[in-house]
């Protein structure tokens, strides 16, 4: 119960709380009026009612004031609706009619009901309430009522006889009849706004079932209704007249005022407040749906209920009191501490229900008059004690700001309207409370002569929200319900939710002021334990100390006239790929000094020398460092200078890009073929790993990925990391000719080459031609016989919506498709590639460049959904929420990796590489299979019931474009770079059909001397000398100033937003050239 509604409590016992000149609470009540309870209600909520009543004083909102409520002349046919009214119907009519505010009672009746009496009661209170007989019409655009005279209206109650029927055949029958009254929707234009029938099962028992709309009843207007009836059955089954006294106003007089007077200034400081506290509002709760959201509401509902003990109660009472909050305020505060740590938000948005009803003469009429505030709590506090004086505050300050309606919020705050959830909030909470209209001395009251009455439990329940949950904290104990929208959560989902809330409570009655509000317990023992444990015991044997380049050497030994890899024509056996490499470790090794952690450069393209100075560089106990040709000068210059780079290994068509390089630059020209090159008077034995110390734990290469500070950072990745890799996911019985797709500078082509390598397959080597040829790609897989392809996503789609137009839809040598890169979706193009190549594997693998891939599942055409699935052999999964703890089941949090799959770090940034590679909260140091490291990967996932990992998004600004990893800092910063930018903007969005980064730029002084379209065409151009061609938008979009929120951020939502016609230069979707 909220202060607002202890206030009306009071009121209804003519107790007036009031302050006096030195601001202390007084109350003025009759004689006896304040018992034990109610005494006991102000005291514990002595502190609120102080401040609340301060702040109406502050507000210039006084009791007496806002109370005159003047009657409205009835002579015009039409009067103006409440502007809570004016929603309901706009949904009503938006959705043609429906039941998702009806608001039904249904009650078991036992005993010798009289009907025409009940009748007789019905008519007397739809005399006594204008608002039940009312229509609601449109005229000229605006909604009004129209109020009917009891000459008008026709009501009856429909009674249905199935008392021929028996067992569960007359139950079934019930229940339908009840379902079919609950979800036939009023016609607001023509019906009563009240409706009744009774189902008679046998002489003197039936059902009774009520049904009211929302347009015209509340919460409070339901015990209204049900208390007059009770009153005025009594009086007329006993000849007596009508007891009730007459309503002084009725809800038609309401409407008016609250249109004629909550305007002015006092209003529009309430809706400011509103505006800054919800600015940037989450457009919808961050819980995990079990299933998809339909794009209409559904409305069925389910029931999970809870219960904690007396002594529970006992320590929160205590603790609410301790923090001066209400009960309400500390079951609000718990509540928002669950949702975040199930959401991985500290931004939680609740609404909760007000009376509305400060004037006493509203108390008895029946109307809409309840009010929804919304809660928004920010959960991150380092201590409870400031979390919950928060709480308060937000609590305060709502009910300080409560006269503004819902409904001219929701319109203030221009929120879309969806018909598949409501806005502002989808989370309700709700407390039990009577309204003072059942007190002890009411019970009586509540009976029927000669009449047994209890509510009838119906199949049917109607969810008006995502989830409703109750909290009811007294003497007794806490109750809690949760009522929830079946069509989004499992019964499972609730019932995890209620059992996590009741452990949350206990350890909130228990804690300390100054411990984490985060602290507070949670999971479960078995559940920590799953999570922990169970789901990473993934201990496999495999060659620890083994380096990766002695896997192609033992394939070598077994086979060296299998072909090894071939480029254009041209190839190199295992036996003839091996000489050459060990040609060139000697030669590295005794002209450069190579050795253990030396990093050597490598800038070629696609060719047999690639391949044979990759494992030049790491038989010579050395780690490759890629560079790409096509990177601009500027940050292939990075890389060298970053690297210390001493030597690098090149092509001379391409060893221009290295001009500015002051070390050697060593030509591979011809060591491919039978010419004479720089090592050819080297030795080809193999170099023994002992002899030259390079072990497992060594570096085997340093790849450079996005980096969010303006330049790439390089990630140190060692030798037992790759090894482990390839045990894990490649059968060395079943050598598979792979095709080389990826550029050498990303990690998965690692896997290409020594998923061949470990098992004697051949690599097939394309040109860049030929690669971002996706037309001919399907062919080109055919000819050459290809039967394992790693590939990104989005190519891979791009590939099938190709191959599909073919006439041949069967690529019979293919029988494993990697998918590695970005998020795989189940889409029409896979299902279709699927059904016709029921012997290819798709495989969805999962790791950022810091970790290789760590985690891998398998498609299959039946698939619901495709997740990342489960970690691979010696590595281990955390998924943890904001505040660093485990994240429930289910629940999305960020996820952490560690085990056999890490790298080393980042070369030379020592700060970040302690930021991101942290130490293991949950090691365990008897467990000799528990990691000691992990990484943070950025990456926000959930567990799915099954144990696999479903993948959700970023919890930064990284993206991943066509499978490129891309840090949005670091393209912003590059921008703000520029001489002709003042400021910029970088976002990921859908254009043309597939997402692209859009660049907003703030032109400075100097692009007055400049076209809009040359100063475009010239940041790009200037962009493009310092970022790779994939981290160059292909959009930019000029502002003027950057729109902003009340807050002072600049509004995304407000920026401009491309279409494919805002495409600029020569851009083609990544599907063909």
């Amino acid at each position: 119960m909220n202060v607002q509604e202890i206030i009306s409590k009071l009121s209804s016992y003519e107790i007036d709380l009031y302050l006096d000149a030195e601001s202390k609470l007084k109350a003025k009540a009759p004689k006896g009026a304040i018992n034990n309870t109610l005494a006991s209600l102000i005291k514990n909520n002595k502190s609120e009612l102080v401040t609340y009543l301060k702040q109406l004083d502050r507000l210039s909102i006084d009791k007496n004031a806002i109370s005159t409520i003047q009657v409205v002349s009835r002579e015009c046919d039409q009067l103006p609706v409440s502007f809570a009214q004016q929603r309901l119907w706009f949904i009503d009519n938006l959705q043609g009619g429906s039941p998702e505010y009806n608001m039904p009672m249904a009650f078991e009746v036992e005993g010798g009901l009289q009907l025409e009496t009940v009748k007789a009661v019905f008519h007397t209170i739809l005399a006594r309430h204008e608002v039940l007989r009312t229509l609601y019409v449109s005229e000229q655009g605006e909604t009004r009522q129209h109020i009917r005279s009891m000459s008008e209206c026709d009501f009856d109650i429909q009674v249905t006889d199935l008392s021929h029927l028996e067992g569960d055949v007359l139950t079934a029958q019930i229940n339908a009849l009840v379902e079919q009254d609950i979800t036939t929707p009023f016609n607001l234009a023509e019906d009563l706004m009240l409706r009744a029938s009774y189902v008679k099962r046998a002489v003197n028992s039936g059902v009774m079932i009520l049904n009211m709309h929302h347009i015209a009843s509340d919460g409070w207007s339901m015990e209204v209704l049900t208390k007059e009836f009770f009153t005025l059955y009594e009086a007329y089954s006993q000849g007596m007249s009508n007891p009730l006294p007459d309503l002084p106003i009725q809800y038609a007089d309401y409407a008016h005022w609250q249109r004629t007077h909550l305007t002015g200034e006092v209003l529009e400081s309430q809706l400011s407040y509103w505006e800054k506290q919800l600015d940037e509002l989450p457009a919808l709760h961050g819980l995990v749906l079990d299933y998809p959201r339909p794009g209409v509401k559904q409305h069925r509902g389910a029931v999970v209920t809870g219960q904690l003990p007396g002594a529970v109660a006992e320590q929160l009472l205590t603790v609410a009191q301790q923090h001066q909050l209400t009960p309400f305020m500390l079951l609000h505060g718990a509540l928002s501490l669950l949702l975040s740590r199930h959401s991985n938000s500290n931004d939680v948005v609740i609404g909760t229900p007000v009376a509305n009803r400060l004037q006493t003469e509203l108390e008895p009429l029946i109307g809409f008059f309840v009010n929804t505030l919304v809660l928004r709590a920010d959960t991150q506090h380092d201590s409870l004690s400031d979390y919950l004086a928060h709480i308060r505050q937000v609590h305060l300050a709502a009910q300080s700001n409560q006269d503004v309606p819902f409904e001219q919020l929701v319109e203030r705050l221009k929120v879309p309207r969806s018909t598949a959830h409501s806005p502002l909030f989808q989370i309700m909470l709700t407390t039990n409370t009577d309204f003072g209209l059942r007190s002890g001395d009411d019970a009586s009251a509540m009976k029927l002569p000669d009449v047994d009455i209890q509510a009838y439990q119906s199949d049917f329940i109607q969810a008006k929200f995502d989830l409703q949950v109750g909290l009811n904290i007294s003497a007794a104990g806490v109750d809690l319900h949760w009522l929830y929208d079946v069509s989004l959560f499992s019964e499972a989902h609730i019932t995890q939710l209620n059992d996590h809330l009741c452990r949350l409570l206990e350890g909130l009655g228990r804690a300390q002021p100054s411990q984490s509000p985060h602290s507070l317990p949670m999971l479960s023992d078995a559940e920590t334990q799953h999570l922990v444990y169970e789901l990473n015991n993934t201990a496999t044997a495999y060659p620890q100390d083994t380096c990766i380049h002695t896997l192609f050497e033992q394939q070598v030994a077994q086979a060296p006239n299998n072909v090894a890899v071939v480029f254009e024509g041209e190839q190199l056996t295992y036996q003839q790929l091996n000489d050459k490499a060990n040609q060139l470790a000697h030669y590295l090794r005794e002209m450069h000094g190579v050795k253990p952690d030396t990093l050597v450069g490598l800038c070629v393209e696609r060719s047999l020398e690639m391949a044979i100075g990759i494992l030049g560089i790491l038989k010579a106990g050395g780690a490759y460092v890629p560079l790409d040709p096509s990177y601009p000068q500027d940050r292939l210059a990075y890389m060298v200078e970053d690297a210390s780079l001493e030597v690098i290994l090149s092509h001379s068509q391409v060893d221009g890009v290295l001009g500015n390089f002051r070390g050697r630059v060593l030509t591979l020209d011809g060591l491919a073929g039978q010419a004479r090159h720089l090592c050819a008077d080297y030795s080809c034995e193999n170099l023994c790993v002992t002899d030259i110390g390079v072990r497992a734990t060594n570096l085997a290469y340093v790849i450079y990925t996005s980096g969010s500070t303006g330049q790439p950072k390089g990630v140190c990745q060692v030798h037992k990391t790759i090894s482990n890799l390839i045990y894990s996911t490649v059968d060395k019985s079943k050598p598979l000719k792979t095709l080389q797709f990826t550029p050498f500078t990303f990690d998965v082509s690692v896997q290409e080459i020594f998923s061949c390598f470990y098992s004697g397959a051949t690599l097939v080597q394309i040109s860049e031609l030929q690669k971002s040829n996706l037309n001919e790609l399907a062919t080109l897989i055919c000819s050459q016989g290809i039967q394992r392809l790693y590939i990104p996503p989005a190519v891979f789609e791009l590939m099938t919506m190709e191959w599909i137009k073919s006439d041949d839809k069967t690529l019979e040598a293919l029988t494993e498709i990697i998918c590695a890169g970005d998020k795989l979706e189940k889409t029409h193009n896979l299902i279709e590639f699927l059904t016709h190549n029921p012997n290819c594997q798709i495989h969805n693998h999962y790791g950022p460049t810091e970790t290789h891939v760590a985690t891998t599942s398998t498609v299959k055409v039946l698939t619901d959904r495709i997740t990342i699935g489960k970690v691979i052999d010696n590595c281990a999964a955390f998924i943890v929420d904001h505040s660093g703890a485990l994240s429930p089941k289910g629940s999305v949090g960020e996820l952490y990796i560690g085990g056999a799959g890490l790298a080393r770090g980042y070369l030379n940034k020592p700060e970040l590489t302690a930021e991101r590679f942290i130490d293991n909260p949950f090691y365990e140091e008897q467990n000799p299979d528990s990691p000691m490291r992990l990484y943070s990967t950025g990456d926000l996932v959930c567990y799915l019931p099954c144990g696999e990992i479903e993948f959700i998004g970023r919890i930064d600004n990284q993206v991943k474009i066509r499978g490129f990893r891309i840090e949005l800092g670091e393209v912003e910063n590059q921008l703000l770079e520029l001489a002709l930018v003042e400021t910029a903007l970088v976002v990921a969005t859908t254009v043309a059909g597939s997402l692209q980064l859009v660049g907003y730029v703030k032109p400075s002084e100097l692009q007055t001397e400049i076209d809009d379209a040359d100063y475009i065409d010239t940041i790009k151009a200037q962009l493009a000398q310092r970022l790779p061609e994939y981290m160059v938008p292909n959009t930019f979009m000029m502002v003027g100033d950057w729109p902003l929120t009340p807050n002072g951020k600049v509004d995304r939502k407000a920026l401009p937003i491309p279409d494919g016609s805002a495409l600029q230069g020569a851009y083609e979707a990544p599907s063909t050239n």
